[in-house]
C-alpha cells in the first residue's frame, strides 16, 4: 500500500493537553484540524483545544509534528508513520511528555484563531494565554506573564498596565495599578500650616477671582465659618478678628492663593488642608513657647491631627514687620518650627517657607534676616517680593498677595517633589 493510501487509525480518546500549532505553508496537520486553518487561511495560529491521539504513546518531538498542518491534503502524514515510529513505547511515558508539550506551549501564541487570542506575541481580547507576554485589553488570566495590560488580569506577572491588577509576581512582588487604576485606599489630607501677621492674615479687599469652589481644598474654621470643623476654603482662613482682634473679615490672604496652587498638582483622591493661625500686628515672641498665641496654635494642631489620614505636610510663613532687623529673630523662626513639629509629633521634617517683606515699605532690610532663617531650618526656603507693591507702608496690595500666594505655592510643590 503506498504511503498516500496508508489508513490511519482510529482515534481512541481525547489528551487534556492544549496546543499551539501554526497555519503556515510549510505546516502539517492531522485531517481532523485541516477545516481550522482553512477558516482562518495561511499565516495564522491554531489553538488545538481538544488534541486526539492514537491509543499509544507518543514521543514529544513527533506528538507536536503530527500537529502541524499544510494547505493541501495529499501533505497529510498520518498517525501511521508515527505509530510505526513509536510503537512499543510504555503508555506510562505519555503524561509527562504531554506535561512537557504544555510547558513549551508548543509553539507560538498567533492571532485570529477561533479559540485563542487577538493580540499578537500576548493574550487578546477574552482570550487565555499560556506562557504568552501579556495579557491584552480585557484579556483573561495569563500563567507566567510579564505585565499585564489594559483591564487585564495577570497571574505571576511582574507588573500591570493601565487599570490592571497583578497577583504573584516575581518573588510575589507586583508594581501595582497602574495609570486608570482603583484609586488608593488611604487618600492623604495634606495638612499646612499659614503663619504670621498681618501680611499672612491679608488686608487687601477680596474680590471675586479669590473665591474657591474646590471641595479637595479646605480650612480649619476660617473667618466667619464654623470653628473646629474643616469647612471649604475661602478667604480670611485667619479668624477673625483673632485673638488680637486685628484681622480683617473683607481680605485676601496669600494662603487662598497657596492653596489653588497646590491643587494643580495635587496627587489624584488627596485633600488640602490649611490651618491658619496668623495674628496681625504681632511680634514672633507670641507665637512660640510663653507667647499669648502659643495655645491657640496647639489648640489648632490638636484638632488637626486627629483628621482622618492627616499628614503634616509643610508651614508657610509672613512675619517680621514687628521684629524688624532683631538679629535674635532667625533663632526665634527655627524654636517656633522645632515647637509646631513637637506638637504634631511628627519624626521627619517638613517644609518651612518664609516669604520676604515688601520693598519699598517700613521692613525690607529684614529681608536678610528672613535668608538667615532659612538657611537655619532642616528644609528652609524663601521666596522673593520682587515685582509686588504695597498698599500702605506694611502691606501688600491685592495683585501682590495674589503673586506671593502663588510662590509659596510652586515653591511648596518643588519642596515635596510633587
Amino acid at each position: 500500500m503506498r504511503r498516500s493510501e496508508e489508513r490511519t487509525p482510529p482515534m481512541m480518546k481525547k489528551s487534556s493537553v492544549k496546543v499551539f500549532s501554526s497555519c503556515r505553508p510549510t505546516s502539517r496537520i492531522l485531517d481532523a484540524m485541516r477545516p481550522r486553518c482553512d477558516k482562518l487561511g495561511p499565516g495564522a495560529e491554531l489553538f488545538a483545544g481538544e488534541v486526539r491521539r492514537a491509543g499509544i504513546a507518543t514521543p514529544a518531538y513527533h506528538f507536536r509534528h503530527s500537529l502541524q498542518i499544510a494547505p493541501r491534503r495529499d501533505e497529510v502524514t498520518t498517525m501511521t508513520e508515527m505509530n510505526r515510529t513509536t510503537r512499543g513505547t510504555p503508555r506510562f511515558l505519555l503524561l509527562p511528555i504531554l506535561c512537557i508539550i504544555a510547558a513549551s506551549g508548543c509553539g507560538e501564541s498567533g492571532a485570529g484563531g477561533e479559540d485563542d487570542n487577538t493580540g499578537g506575541a500576548g493574550s487578546g481580547t477574552g482570550g487565555a494565554t499560556t506562557g504568552s507576554t501579556s495579557a491584552g485589553t480585557g484579556g483573561g488570566a495569563t500563567t507566567g506573564s510579564t505585565s499585564a495590560g489594559t483591564g487585564g488580569d495577570a497571574t505571576g506577572s511582574a507588573s500591570a498596565g493601565t487599570g490592571g491588577d497583578a497577583t504573584g509576581g516575581t518573588a510575589s512582588v507586583s508594581s501595582g495599578a497602574g495609570t486608570g487604576g482603583a484609586p488608593s485606599a488611604n487618600p492623604t489630607f495634606h495638612i499646612f500650616m499659614l503663619m504670621g501677621q498681618s501680611n499672612m492674615a491679608g488686608v487687601a479687599d477680596k474680590q471675586d477671582s479669590d473665591k474657591n469652589s474646590d471641595e479637595r481644598l479646605k480650612v480649619l474654621g476660617g473667618c466667619n465659618q464654623p470653628a473646629g470643623q474643616w469647612n471649604l476654603a475661602n478667604p480670611p482662613l485667619s479668624d477673625c478678628p483673632g485673638e488680637k482682634g486685628w484681622n480683617l473679615s473683607t481680605s485676601v490672604d496669600p494662603g487662598i492663593w497657596f492653596g489653588k496652587t497646590l491643587l494643580g498638582k495635587l496627587p489624584e483622591g488627596d485633600t488640602i488642608g490649611l490651618v491658619a493661625t496668623a495674628e496681625s500686628g504681632e511680634s514672633i515672641n507670641t507665637f512660640i513657647s510663653g507667647g499669648s498665641h502659643h495655645q491657640m496654635i496647639l489648640n489648632k494642631i490638636a484638632k488637626a491631627k486627629t483628621a482622618e489620614n492627616a499628614r503634616f505636610a509643610g508651614i508657610i510663613f509672613h512675619q517680621g514687620e514687628s521684629d524688624n532687623g532683631q538679629s535674635s529673630w532667625p533663632g526665634k523662626v527655627v524654636q517656633l518650627y522645632n515647637e509646631v513639629k513637637a506638637a504634631w509629633g511628627v519624626d521627619y521634617d517638613v517644609p518651612f517657607i518664609l516669604g520676604e517683606l515688601p520693598a519699598g515699605g517700613c521692613c525690607s532690610g529684614h529681608n536678610n534676616l528672613v535668608h538667615q532663617a532659612a538657611d537655619m531650618l532642616p528644609m528652609g526656603y524663601w521666596i522673593s517680593q520682587q515685582g509686588t507693591n504695597v498698599m500702605d507702608q506694611y502691606h501688600f496690595d491685592h495683585a501682590s498677595v495674589v503673586i506671593m500666594g502663588t510662590r509659596y505655592g510652586e515653591k511648596m510643590i518643588e519642596a515635596l517633589k510633587w
